[in-house]
């Protein structure tokens, strides 16, 4: 009965314990915390209150110090948005610095609820962010969707669930030599970084370097392009929002815009830690340049001239589709969108024809304004660029490809004042045609042909770009085994750029598409200062300095043989050398 009467007890005691660990020594989770955050009046849809600009440009006449912002689907403005001034730059500089001595030393839980909080918002706030993205940058809502939003839930999701695994201490084998040490690499801030950033994504390619900055304990110093800049101050205002409702210094993250002189300021900085440059190669060098001046790490992802190798075995009731989203999403300002299609010749005709029924289809509109149910491709940022694009189509048709569909710029009888270019189908392209080496960012399909693996690699490798890459075959060997000889930083097995969205791989390229990494562990750690560190693992155990080879050396021939033994003793590739060593250590210390 004793034993009986005691059960309850032991249970109490039991529970009490689990319950106390709970409250006191297990990790907690820090919830996110909502919050709203009312969007632009412009990106409502069928909004149009803003004159339509007769000659769309976000140059202001005379006022270099404000950018005219405009909706490139209509030509409709969007008011004007002041300039960052230089003065400006360096107190927000000063300002990211300030906050981030305290950031710097918040825990991996306090970083996660604040990208919990912002990964609650986006996800709750969708078709408002995909409005505002679609007004400043012209694309539809799907590609909106796809490339603004689905990627940075992604980007948001990997590093909540493994960032502080990314970033832990890496313990390292020290050695036979340091067998009486531990050895391990550390992850430090590395202080107040930059991000360059592109246009043809404002909402992802902004926010994105921000989240991984945040959780690797630094501030960041955003730099958005000119072309976008009246969304920006969305994109600063969310994030600031959940740094503030988790309590900490929203001055750890700073957007800037402005030009040229902007840009190189920020890169000549000394007071930026780390650049993140994402544009073309030609301004990449610049930020190259102007970074080292203080020799300030950088990281590039200039572009790429994407290719996809499409096998006659391939499933082309999948392919098809994928290559066409490759093509025509966001207008093909991807940089990693397929700008090269190399198919192989007993398919090549089925090809063709397909794309062109399926280009030809293609309707272009302004998302916002028109039924999104009869648009499927939206309009460009850089209407400026279209004298370019025509160009290369020129020069290729006289070299001997033909354009099947489009092939110049398009005037849209709803919108004249919109910047559309016509979906292209360029066919019978061959190596020696400017635009196989030059990166387009505009929706034209380079179709080629190609014989055997062999030739396919040939042709793809005559480009000097190598960012992604995607091989379609039926046959799984000769998929995997052609996507590891393209000399490209990524490479998809029938799939096209997919690889971001599995944002536990390293985003990056090779050749003049840049060098370094974003996303996966890679690029938090590029954030991060990586620290060898070693301590003693018994404080009684601690590196002795023999009185042979003790300052001042008393014999420098004997001191020589003792360290040329110390080596023998332990890098010989066999123990009795190792042991005759050890002896040879004992007589030589005698």
């Amino acid at each position: 009965m004793q034993g009986c009467d005691a059960l309850p007890v032991v249970v109490a005691v039991a529970v009490g314990s689990v319950v106390l660990y709970v409250i006191f020594f297990r990790a907690r989770t820090l919830p996110a915390i909502p919050f709203e955050l009312k969007p632009p009046a412009q990106s409502v849809p069928g909004w149009r209150s803003g004159e339509i600009l007769s000659n769309p440009s976000i140059i202001v006449k005379d006022r270099s110090d404000l950018i005219q912002c405009f909706d490139p689907a209509t030509g409709r403005s969007l008011g004007q948005v002041p300039a960052t001034t230089l003065t400006e730059l360096d107190d927000k500089i000063q300002r990211a610095r300030n906050a981030q001595k305290t950031w710097a030393l918040t825990s991996f839980e306090q970083r996660r609820q604040v990208l919990r909080t912002l990964h609650k918002f986006v996800l709750g706030h969708q078709r408002e962010i995909c409005q505002v993205a679609s007004r400043d940058s012209g694309k539809t809502l799907v590609d909106a969707t796809l490339g603004e939003v689905l990627t940075t839930a992604a980007k948001l999701q990997w590093t909540i669930k493994n960032g502080e695994k990314a970033l832990q201490d890496d313990e390292r084998d020290p050695g036979f030599m340091m067998m009486y040490k531990r050895a391990k690499v550390v992850y430090q801030p590395r202080g107040v970084v930059a991000a360059l950033v592109s246009w043809n994504y404002p909402f992802h390619n902004t926010v994105g370097p921000v989240i991984s900055a945040l959780f690797a304990g630094n501030a960041i110093v955003v730099k958005a392009s000119e072309h976008v800049a009246w969304s920006m101050p969305y994109w600063e205002q969310m994030v600031k929002r959940a740094l503030n409702v988790c309590g900490h210094n929203p001055d750890l993250v700073q957007f800037v815009t402005g030009f040229a002189d902007v840009g190189n300021a920020v890169t000549a900085s000394p007071n930026i830690d780390h650049v993140t440059f994402i544009g073309s190669p030609e301004v990449g060098k610049l930020v190259m340049r102007a970074a080292s001046a203080n020799l300030t790490p950088v990281t590039l992802e200039l572009g790429g001239k994407d290719c996809a190798i499409v096998f006659a075995d391939a499933d082309m009731k999948q392919c098809v589709p994928v290559l066409m989203r490759g093509v025509v999403q966001n207008a093909s300002q991807n940089c990693i969108g397929i700008e090269r299609i190399l198919v192989q010749a007993q398919a090549y005709d089925g090809f063709v024809a397909e794309m062109e029924r399926r280009m030809r289809a293609v309707r272009l509109g302004a998302v916002l304004d028109d039924d999104p149910r009869e648009v499927d491709c939206g309009a460009m940022v850089l209407g400026y660029c279209f004298d370019r694009l025509e160009a290369l189509v020129a020069d290729a048709v006289s070299k001997g490809a033909r354009c099947l569909v489009g092939g110049q710029a398009y005037k849209h009888p709803r919108h004249p004042q919109g910047q559309y270019f016509a979906p292209t189908l360029l066919v019978d392209v061959t190596p020696e045609m400017e635009i196989t080496r030059t990166e387009t960012f505009g929706p034209i399909m380079v179709v080629m042909k190609f014989t055997d693996e062999k030739d396919a690699l040939d042709q793809v490798h005559s480009s000097p770009y190598g960012l992604g890459s995607s091989v379609f075959s039926g046959d799984r060997g000769r998929g995997r085994r052609v996507a590891l000889k393209l000399r490209t930083g990524m490479a998809n097995v029938n799939d096209f750029g997919v690889n971001y969205i599995c944002q536990a791989l390293p985003f990056g390229g090779v050749g003049i598409s840049g060098f370094g990494r974003f996303a996966g562990p890679e690029g938090l750690r590029a954030l991060c200062v990586e620290k060898a560190f070693t301590e003693d693992r018994l404080p009684f155990v601690k590196t002795p300095i023999p009185p042979i080879v003790d300052y001042p050396i008393q014999d420098a021939e004997k001191g020589y043989q003792f360290t040329q033994q110390i080596v023998a003793f332990a890098y010989s590739e066999s123990w009795w050398e190792s042991l005759k060593a050890g002896l040879r250590l004992g007589k030589l210390a005698m």
